[in-house]
């Protein structure tokens, strides 16, 4: 299971302003975490489940959810390991950063 932060607190003070970046070749972190739990996990598990919290998920409708399915389908939360850097940029793509960030509810 993957569970992404896509939270205000990823926010920085250099010039990046983010670490979330949906440009592909901007330094990213979580990219660079994707890339190496679909190298490390692919062989043994070829699928996973994505999830995202401390974001709207729908963007200007909803409040933050604490938690919320990284695919976008609320019934399949289920991607590909080797699947997962993509959909980690479709889901930034989708959301909006936000706070307040309950873990209590993540956990």
């Amino acid at each position: 299971m993957v569970g992404i932060d896509y939270s205000m607190s990823n926010l920085t003070f250099d010039d990046r302003k983010c670490l979330h970046s949906i440009n592909e070749d901007n330094k990213n972190e979580y990219r660079d975490l994707m890339s190496c739990v679909s190298k490390a996990y692919k062989q043994m598990s070829p699928s996973t489940l994505f999830y995202g919290f401390g974001a709207n998920s729908v963007p200007h409708i909803t409040e933050v959810s604490d938690l919320f399915s990284g695919t976008g389908d609320l019934l399949n939360s289920i991607v590909m390991t080797d699947h997962l850097e993509q959909s980690y940029y479709q889901c930034l793509k989708n959301v909006e950063i936000n706070l307040p960030v309950h873990f209590s509810s993540v956990i």
